[in-house]
């Protein structure tokens, strides 16, 4: 048992918000953390801004989102607007009681 690497272990990780700080309008920036929480009409959604391209930390825009290195752009919803990003920004689960928002990510 010595002799064989360990498996890469994840544990999950909830990061907690008041659902007052999340604007109307635009994004709640997590930077520590490298996710966003918006509201899409009554929906709370959050997205890790890690880029699907090659990894860079995207950025809040007006419009929605947009990876500084290679010029990819998305929706305030995660999807993509222009490459080269090939897919949409992960989204994170979040779940919503007593005011507050959890969020939730895998590490590791």
């Amino acid at each position: 048992r010595f002799l064989t690497p360990r498996g890469k272990r994840s544990s999950r990780e909830a990061l907690e918000v008041a659902v007052a700080d999340v604007p109307g309008e635009g994004a709640l920036v997590l930077p520590r953390h490298r996710c966003a929480v918006v509201k899409n009409g009554e929906e709370v959604q959050a997205f890790d801004l890690t880029c699907p391209h090659l990894g860079c930390t995207v950025k809040a825009t007006t419009e929605g989102f947009a990876c500084p290195c290679h010029g990819s752009r998305f929706k305030s919803s995660g999807e993509v607007v222009a490459g080269p990003a090939p897919r949409a920004l992960k989204r994170l689960e979040v779940a919503e009681h007593d005011g507050l928002l959890s969020i939730f990510r895998e590490e590791g």
